[in-house]
């Protein structure tokens, strides 16, 4: 069901705030010295301090300080900012304790248990290059570098891992121009010209970010999780989650015959404790014939040991995840039917009495099931990621959907790797009689 955000979860580990010492320098690309510097130094290396402040400051929401290498009381104050955040000793200086963190920090962008405030954009944040040349896939040299660091300061970091600072304008750092085109609404075409180096020096220099456009029309947000959204085995805060804004979520449950997913005993419970609706899914595996009834039990089993009944108040329907192959091939199970994956369907609902939703593409039901029709009177959670339609996808015979789910990078606090998000079609007022409240 989520395996598009699966590369992208193993991208983004965040490491704790002690955990410094195995990140690069000179992440900024301006010099890999790394003196101890205070108010009073000056240079390439203050330059690539500022810089890295910058990187490591902004998920706080703190604007970016002038990188102008001169270490006034500014960088004095925004040291001292960094130092409390990395629970380092705070004294103004960046002696090799506060360099490792900023390394770290600017590497790996997190929050700091402060915020900050919106205060005036400087010009020079990276303070790279101030030249705004036309930059395309095969361009090399500062400017690149100067592209490459403010595409790190617009971009939200936990959708966007941040870019290498090399110089070289390769498919990485197109894709991510092409990204932030669409961020911003402009022609999405991997070129850095005029526009959009308007556009990226102005999200680099505030203290907020671009992050993916979300479907026009449906402001109830949802996210769908498993064992991915744990690196390190980090447990997700669902209060964190729902004050976020997102009101619902599915959490994955078993997969096939033989798995459960390590976090569902937790993350179903607490998901609905934080006052989410909440519904558990299972992962079809087609790997042998006639084995959706088997699945159903399995996934039964797990999620009645949770207290999940279907009937609480915050219980979704239960949620069949019926898509391609997770082992990397993204072909269709060898073993998957209509009538396999009715009876899966209609054991669950026998078993909880509620009509399970329906997790696909239509492009899964047109190549692995022939363009069926006999599922479209099941509610539909359709995936497509496409930002240029207004609506996913509706498979053969069905006239709606449920839920959308429209990114494979969705993080909002609370979750420490990007999870696959989801619009729900209808007020909160719906969403509402369908979690039983």
């Amino acid at each position: 069901m989520r395996k598009l955000a699966l590369a992208v979860a193993a991208l983004l580990v965040f490491p704790t705030a002690s955990a410094v010492a195995a990140e690069p320098v000179a992440v900024c690309g301006h010099t890999t010295a790394q003196p101890t510097l205070k108010q009073g130094s000056s240079g390439a290396e203050v330059a690539e301090a500022q810089c890295e402040l910058n990187l490591a400051t902004k998920a706080g929401r703190y604007t970016p300080i002038g990188a102008d290498g001169s270490f006034g009381p500014a960088t004095d104050a925004r040291v001292r900012v960094f130092q409390r955040c990395a629970a380092l000793s705070v004294d103004g200086q960046i002696g090799p304790n506060t360099w490792a963190a900023l390394n770290s920090w600017s590497a790996r962008p997190r929050k700091c248990a402060t915020q900050g405030t919106s205060d005036a954009a400087q010009s020079v944040v990276c303070g790279l290059s101030t030249a705004r040349p036309t930059l395309q896939s095969g361009s090399t040299g500062v400017d690149v570098k100067e592209l490459q660091c403010r595409l790190n300061l617009a971009m939200e970091p936990g959708h966007y891992p941040p870019l290498t600072v090399d110089g070289n304008f390769g498919d990485g750092t197109r894709n991510r121009v092409i990204q932030f085109q669409h961020c911003v609404n402009a022609s999405a075409d991997g070129v850095a010209g005029p526009t959009t180096w308007a556009k990226v020096t102005d999200w680099s220099s505030r203290n907020t970010y671009c992050t993916p456009p979300k479907p026009a029309g449906h402001p109830i947000d949802g996210v769908d999780t498993a064992k991915y959204q744990h690196p390190g085995g980090a447990p997700i805060n669902w209060g964190a989650v729902k004050a976020s804004g997102v009101e619902f979520a599915t959490v994955k449950a078993t997969r096939g015959l033989n798995t459960t997913d390590e976090y569902l005993a937790t993350d179903l419970p607490a998901a609905r404790n934080a006052g989410l609706a909440v519904g558990p899914y299972h992962f079809y595996t087609g790997t042998a014939a006639n084995t959706g009834a088997a699945q159903a039990d399995r996934f039964i089993a797990a999620v009645k040991a949770t207290g999940y009944t279907g009937k609480r108040a915050g219980d979704l329907p239960p949620v069949f995840d019926l898509e391609w192959k997770d082992d990397g091939s993204g072909g269709c199970p060898p073993f998957v039917t209509v009538a396999d994956a009715k009876a899966w369907l209609d054991k669950v609902q026998a078993a909880f009495g509620r009509t399970p939703i329906i997790y696909t593409q239509k492009s899964f039901l047109d190549a692995c099931l022939g363009g069926t029709t006999a599922l479209s009177a099941y509610p539909m959670q359709l995936a497509d990621y496409r930002q240029s339609v207004t609506q996913p996808a509706l498979p053969a015979g069905s006239s709606t959907w449920l839920m959308w789910q429209y990114t494979d990078a969705a993080i909002p606090d609370g979750i420490p790797a990007p999870a696959t998000g989801d619009v729900f079609n209808g007020t909160q007022a719906a969403l509402d009689q369908l979690a039983n409240r």
